[in-house]
């Protein structure tokens, strides 16, 4: 354990902490076996947290701007009418593989911790307003009025969700052209 506390980033200790929380859930996420798997003494962790809580709101936020701001930002940059967009959203959710921040299966995890710990949900719930917020806007883009839009949002929204669980306990029945097939049922298409 030769590493000093500053050769390692914040970044470094959040995917730990990732990889941490989807093998054993929240109560995995804890300092010292954390320190082992990075190879460093705890005061590595201590150089970059005040403590085990600040980790877990970095963490949150981390995830909040790869999980979603990230997506969206790539989504409006390379343009398109409504209907592009939203097949572009999906793509990013339908091919999304697992990085170092445990993908879909962090995500389940995360929706599980924030059941039971405060600054998860209200993480978790800004989050997912957010997404059904823009979901919202771009069934507006591509012609829905706004309450049809919101009722489709939330209908893509809650699919996603499902394929995500489906996907984190190994089954995957979100093809693309079953999006292809919602988003022509959502938009009144086909």
């Amino acid at each position: 354990m030769g590493a000093k506390p500053q050769d390692l980033s914040k970044t470094d200790w959040i995917a730990a902490a990732f990889r941490a929380l989807v093998s054993g859930g929240p109560s995995a996420i804890n300092v010292e076996p954390l320190a082992k798997s990075l190879s460093v003494t705890k005061g590595s962790f201590y150089w970059h947290f005040k403590d085990r809580a600040a980790l877990h709101t970095a963490m949150l936020d981390h995830w909040e701007k790869i999980a979603t701001d990230h997506i969206i930002d790539d989504v409006e940059a390379r343009g398109g009418s409504g209907r592009t967009k939203l097949e572009r959203l999906i793509n990013h959710a339908v091919s999304a593989a697992p990085d170092a921040y445990g993908g879909a299966q962090a995500e389940g995890v995360l929706r599980g911790w924030a059941a039971s710990y405060d600054p998860a949900g209200a993480i978790l719930a800004r989050v997912d307003k957010r997404r059904r917020a823009y979901l919202a806007e771009l069934f507006q883009e591509a012609g829905l009025d706004k309450a049809d839009a919101r009722h489709a949002a939330d209908i893509a929204y809650l699919a996603s969700i499902g394929a995500q669980t489906t996907r984190a306990t190994g089954g995957k029945i979100d093809r693309p052209s079953t999006w292809t097939h919602l988003l022509d049922k959502l938009l009144g298409e086909n």
